[in-house]
C-alpha cells in the first residue's frame, strides 16, 4: 500500500500501430521522442504536462471567441483542516508521513465538474492540478522550478455550503535543501485546475516559506 502521501499522477497511454507492406518490405517505423521530455513531475517523469498560461479562457476558433471559465477555486494549507491562503500569507513546511518534509496544500472551489463519486482520485474524468513553485535561488528542479508537480488526482469532498474541498497535494521539500535555509524566503506559487472537458483555472499566489514542525505542532 502506497503511504498516505503518496503521489498520484494520471498520463496518457501511448498508442502505436505499425503496418506491414507486401514482402515484408515496407519502410522501418521510429519514434519521435528524443528522449528530452520536459514536461516530468519531480516524482514521476512520465507524466505529461502543459506549459503555463496567463489566461483562464481558452480560445475557442470555432465559436469566433473564448470560452469562458466554469467554476472557481482557492489555493489552502492544512491536513484535514483547510486555512485559505492569500497573497503574503505565511506557506508553513511540516514533517509529513515516514519522515518527508512538505507544503500540504489542499485546494477548494465549486461549480467546475466532478465525477460521481469525488472521493476516488482514480476515476478518469476527475480534475488534474498543475503546480510550480519558485524560490529565488533554489529553483534547481525540473523545469527550472523549486517543484513542479503536474497531472496529480486529489480526492475531494462536497461541503455542506455547496463547495467542493480537496486532500492536500503534498509539496515534497527537494532533497538537498535543509527547510530552514529557505525559512522567511518569498515564493511564487503557480496553480492550475484542469476540469474534465471544462476550461482550465489558473491561480498565483506569492507566499512566505515558513517551518513549524509536525503537523498539528
Amino acid at each position: 500500500m502506497n503511504p498516505w502521501w503518496a503521489r498520484r499522477f494520471r498520463s496518457p497511454t501511448l498508442l502505436a500501430s505499425a503496418l506491414a507492406l507486401l514482402l515484408g518490405c515496407g519502410p522501418q517505423v521510429s519514434s519521435d521522442d528524443d528522449g528530452d521530455d520536459d514536461s516530468e513531475s519531480d516524482s514521476n517523469p512520465t507524466a505529461t504536462s502543459v506549459g503555463p498560461t496567463t489566461s483562464t479562457t481558452i480560445p475557442d476558433t470555432s465559436m469566433g471567441d473564448t470560452v469562458e471559465p466554469v467554476g472557481w477555486f482557492e489555493v489552502g494549507w492544512g491536513d484535514g483542516e483547510y486555512v485559505p491562503l492569500a497573497d503574503g500569507d505565511d506557506f508553513p513546511i511540516v514533517l509529513g508521513g515516514q519522515g518527508a518534509q512538505m507544503f500540504p496544500m489542499p485546494l477548494r472551489g465549486a461549480e467546475f465538474y466532478l465525477p460521481g463519486n469525488p472521493t476516488s482520485w482514480m476515476d478518469e474524468t476527475g480534475p488534474l492540478v498543475d503546480m510550480e513553485m519558485d524560490i529565488e535561488g533554489y529553483n534547481d528542479g525540473p523545469g527550472g522550478h523549486f517543484k513542479r508537480i503536474a497531472n496529480y488526482t486529489l480526492d475531494w469532498v462536497v461541503m455542506p455550503d455547496g463547495s467542493y474541498q480537496s486532500s492536500f497535494l503534498p509539496i515534497i521539500v527537494p532533497d538537498g535543501i535543509d527547510p530552514e535555509d529557505i525559512e522567511g524566503l518569498p515564493a511564487h506559487l503557480w496553480v492550475r485546475l484542469r476540469p474534465f472537458e471544462q476550461p482550465e483555472l489558473v491561480v498565483e499566489l506569492d507566499v512566505v516559506v515558513t517551518v513549524i514542525g509536525e503537523f498539528g505542532g
